[in-house]
């Protein structure tokens, strides 16, 4: 198949021998998305696997046939011959079989990477959102510790009750450990945010990568 596709370089039957499969990648990707993404990750690992086998195939196909031309012993093309034989049933098989998970996988990723997207945005506006809360709790932790320094320093330049001095500096105590409490929610719900981000991000950045292999691998099976 001559005709290539936007952002593709020509591409000849040989080429998909170049491809390497990245399964312990894509493992690696696959942990903490949802049952969808990980169904997807799971399938583009055994394409990838069959793609592998494809490779091997046929480099040892090559190896073969080379060593059948100089071997001229009937035992040694017998083997070598029976060796091929399986090889290309195989192969031919192969052949048939990934065009069609290809083809599947690459309508899967297009329409994940749309989803991918929405996501991406919905997260980038909820950091925005967690950034300002921070803000906001940062602020008043502040305002706590201040107010509570003041009501320690004013209880001791006074001469107050000790009873009424605890109560005092209790109450302020207690705001700031709230105020406390409160920044550090938001502080971690600005690494959640932070984190979903980047999954999101690299996840775009596998998929598009996947996407450009399996182009090329239809355009090359076909070919």
């Amino acid at each position: 198949m001559g005709a290539t596709r936007p952002g593709c370089s020509p591409v000849t039957p040989g080429q998909i021998l170049t491809l390497h499969v990245t399964s312990a990648s894509l493992s690696t990707v696959m942990a903490g998305h949802n049952p969808r993404e990980r169904r997807l990750f799971t399938d583009l690992n055994e394409k990838n696997r069959l793609a592998g086998e494809f490779r091997r195939l046929s480099n040892s196909v090559r190896q073969w046939q080379d060593r059948m031309g100089k071997r001229r012993g009937e035992r040694w093309q017998k083997r070598y011959g029976q060796a091929i034989r399986r090889a290309e049933v195989r192969l031919e098989e192969l052949q048939r079989e990934l065009p069609s998970r290809a083809e599947d996988l690459k309508t899967r990723i297009e329409e994940e990477q749309q989803i991918s997207k929405s996501e991406i945005e919905a997260f980038e506006k909820q950091y925005k959102k967690e950034v300002r809360e921070l803000k906001k709790a940062q602020e008043k932790l502040a305002a706590a510790s201040e107010a509570f320094s003041k009501a320690e320093a004013e209880t001791k330049s006074r001469s107050m009750e000790r009873q009424k001095t605890a109560a005092v500096l209790a109450e302020f105590s207690r705001k700031r450990r709230n105020a406390a409490r409160e920044a550090r929610r938001e502080a971690k719900d600005v690494k959640t945010a932070e984190k979903e981000i980047t999954s999101e991000e690299q996840d775009k950045q596998v998929l598009s990568y996947e996407l450009r292999r399996i182009v090329v691998e239809i355009e090359a099976l076909r070919g």
